[in-house]
């Protein structure tokens, strides 16, 4: 099992730095380790620090051919998109992992 999220533009490779923190990545990045803990390969890529992950999947080139950086954060399980625009929860993470 293998989950991606694909990170719009931050100022680092969490999101979880600076002055202003959001709970929101603060969330994701437990939620994420949580997952890594029981096996699940975890893995983010930022647009502008590694944009040809974003090549690999077509799925994920195309969306953001056809609506822009916009559709950032894109989340897939086993290359398969399972939620654009925004970080999804750990309910949803999990029920998609499961469903694989």
């Amino acid at each position: 099992m293998k989950l991606e999220i694909y990170d719009p533009p931050m100022c680092c490779s969490t999101g979880i730095c600076g002055p202003s923190v959001d709970d929101n990545l603060v969330k994701l990045s437990e939620n994420l380790e949580l997952l890594k803990n029981r096996g699940i390969e975890v893995e983010r890529y930022m647009i502008t620090q590694q944009p040809l992950k974003f090549r690999e999947n077509q799925s994920v080139f195309d969306l953001i051919k056809e609506k822009g950086k916009e559709v950032l954060p894109i989340t897939t399980v086993n290359g398969k998109v399972i939620k654009t625009g925004i970080y999804p929860t750990l309910e949803e993470m999990e029920k998609e992992l499961g469903a694989e």
